[in-house]
């Protein structure tokens, strides 16, 4: 988990093979559930999606035969993330509405909140805006009462990008740090600031997303 959290992806995922494999022999099925959603996050990560479906498919099955279901709605919500990135919006949208009905349902406001992330981005794909923006704005509440500074920082993310979508620059400025709004000396900074950020990366969305802030970077 350290290294898929610090982006040291293919460390991750052979650590993660690795446990599962443990797991599997030690007949823990749900610790090796886990682990296997893990690696669909991962794989995932690594720009992989069909093998991350394949991970990630055989989680929520074991998860749903376990009746694990705070394991069931995280797999829910790495299954959207994974049909999102294959061009299935809509098929993102009913897993992460999948996984916040299994979040209200045991009333767990830490699941709730980070699956929201997921749901306004699926919201997000399928144009449904102002849905996205209560998603997101709910998930930056709950994770503010609950001290996660970092999934907070994410909501307020996705709201900027909803309100760009929706046309709104001025209130997508103040969920981006104001980038948008600032002079063009203030807003080279801040890519410059994310290109350093981004420089000790090297995974397929990092790459991807350097080139995306380096173009930008360079107009």
């Amino acid at each position: 988990m350290i290294h898929l959290r610090g982006r040291r992806l293919e460390a991750a995922k052979d650590h993660f093979e690795q446990a599962a494999a443990v797991f599997r022999e030690l007949d823990a099925a749900r610790w090796e559930a886990v682990v296997t959603a893990n690696l669909a996050e991962v794989t995932y990560e690594l720009a992989r999606p069909e093998e991350a479906s394949g991970f990630v498919l055989r989680a929520l099955e074991m998860h749903r035969e376990l009746g694990n279901q705070g394991g069931e709605g995280n797999a829910l919500r790495i299954l959207s993330a994974i049909q999102r990135d294959r061009g299935r919006p809509e098929e993102a949208l009913a897993s992460a509405e999948g996984a916040l009905e299994i979040a209200r349902t045991h009333r767990n406001h830490m699941w709730e909140g980070y699956w929201l992330l997921e749901l306004g981005r699926a919201q997000l794909a399928n144009g449904v805006f102002d849905a996205a923006l209560v998603s997101f704005q709910r998930a930056a509440s709950l994770q503010r009462r609950l001290g996660d500074r970092a999934r907070e920082a994410r909501a307020w993310d996705g709201a900027g990008e909803t309100y760009r979508r929706l046309g709104r620059s001025g209130e997508a400025a103040d969920f981006h740090r104001r980038a948008a709004a600032d002079g063009a000396e203030e807003a080279r900074r801040h890519w410059a600031e994310a290109l350093r950020a981004l420089a000790s990366y090297d995974d397929p969305r990092a790459v991807a997303l350097r080139e995306r802030v380096s173009a930008t970077f360079a107009q």
